[in-house]
């Protein structure tokens, strides 16, 4: 274990994400192993909600509600076109927010007095002018990459820039955001004991008939949702004997929540959202495609499965790929950042080009038809994933990374 001399004895985290998901999953893994060094640990939630409030408390992480703290969300889930009525409305409350959630900011670190802030993302970049400004040592860990290299980028760039402790998740998106400039390369992890517990999934391919497979993503256009209908209409004309489980892609009703007032007034108008409008078409193709609640057991879920897919149309950290390959499970994803830093064409899995179903129904019929090939990239996937995503590595970067913070932190207000 790494040695605790000069780590903070207490970080306050900062999430943007309102539901579960990837991100909400990378912070619990990360807080979770910062804990296991002593380290005291806050989640602050700008958008609070039950879900993950359980979440993190299920892993003894204590949370506490942060509303007034504003996101200023970016493209990687939902485009924000100026055309969009509604992403005109978001900006302008943004803006109206802005200095209210610095304010918010610098209020919290005054009330829990934290070593340093840990900003879980970019939209969190009211926080992190607020922070830069008031000389508060803090870690701003950037998860997606540039939203439209447009006004927005420009100026987030430019509190990137002055912000003093920048990390990205993917050579892709540290190039994007600051080019050249040096900086940190902290890749998502997954728990070493999930490697451990591979040695027991062993290989499920050859023990049934039907081949399973999982697309982890939610009804998101950018994770490719769109095309994976389009190629899974394909494989049914081509070939039967397989599975395709949907986890996130239902409304858990223990947490369903109301629309909001533009949702509802947008529907009745006979306007749909993603969701409402592909769900149908993929229950149609039941029961080899199965939409299911999001799964918290996603260990158990990637056991029971032969390979995953990730069919991202737009640069995209696929942390799925990462959590199968811990398992000796290889993937299918698509040629576009993020995604090509995760997956080794024909070596760990199979990549595809992005927004073309023809392609990777043909990838996916490939693994169904050529189960040793599935094996094989398996086994690969593993060994790299072993080499690059433990946790024990990220726990020590970060650990580090603090210490670097702590060493620097003249300036900082009393």
């Amino acid at each position: 274990m790494e040695a605790k001399k000069d780590i903070p004895r207490r970080v306050l985290y900062i999430q943007h994400a309102g539901s579960l998901g990837g991100s909400a999953t990378s912070l619990r893994f990360l807080v979770e192993s910062m804990q296991s060094l002593g380290v005291d640990c806050t989640v602050a939630l700008a958008r609070p909600c039950q879900e993950l409030v359980d979440f993190y408390n299920a892993a003894g992480i204590a949370t506490i509600a942060a509303p007034e703290i504003c996101c200023w969300d970016h493209s990687t889930v939902a485009p924000r076109s100026l055309a969009n009525p509604r992403h005109i409305l978001d900006l302008g409350g943004v803006a109206m927010r802005w200095s209210a959630s610095e304010r918010a900011t610098l209020r919290l670190v005054d009330r829990l007095k934290p070593d340093i802030v840990h900003l879980n993302s970019m939209p969190l970049s009211s926080s992190a002018r607020a922070l830069t400004r008031e000389g508060v040592p803090f870690v701003w860990h950037v998860r997606e990459p540039p939203p439209d290299q447009g006004v927005r980028t420009k100026m987030i760039r430019s509190l990137m820039t002055a912000a003093p402790h920048c990390v990205f998740i993917t050579e892709y998106d540290r190039r994007a955001w600051v080019g050249d400039a040096p900086a940190r390369i902290v890749y998502n992890a997954v728990p070493d004991a999930w490697f451990e517990r591979r040695q027991q999934a062993g290989t499920v391919a050859g023990d049934r008939q039907v081949v399973r497979f999982a697309y982890v993503g939610g009804l998101s256009i950018a994770k490719g949702v769109e095309v994976l209908l389009q190629a899974l209409r394909i494989l049914a004309r081509r070939v039967t004997g397989w599975e395709c489980v949907m986890p996130a892609c239902l409304v858990d009703p223990h947490y369903a929540r109301k629309d909001r007032l533009l949702k509802r007034a947008a529907r009745a108008f006979g306007l749909k959202g993603i969701g409402d409008r592909l769900r149908p078409q993929f229950q149609s193709l039941a029961p080899a495609v199965q939409l299911q609640t999001f799964d918290t057991d996603i260990p158990s879920l990637f056991q029971s499965i032969d390979f995953i897919i990730f069919p991202a149309v737009s640069p995209h950290f696929p942390r799925p790929v990462i959590e199968a390959a811990a398992l000796g499970r290889p993937a299918i994803g698509t040629d576009v950042g993020g995604v090509n830093e995760c997956i080794v064409h024909r070596e760990t899995g199979l990549l595809c080009p992005p927004g073309d179903a023809e392609s990777l129904a043909a990838a996916i019929e490939a693994l169904i038809v050529d189960r040793a090939l599935a094996r094989s990239l398996g086994e690969a996937a593993h060994a790299r994933a072993a080499a690059v995503h433990t946790l024990s590595t990220q726990r020590r970067v970060i650990a580090d990374m603090y210490r670097d913070v702590l060493a620097s932190r003249s300036g900082v207000r009393q």
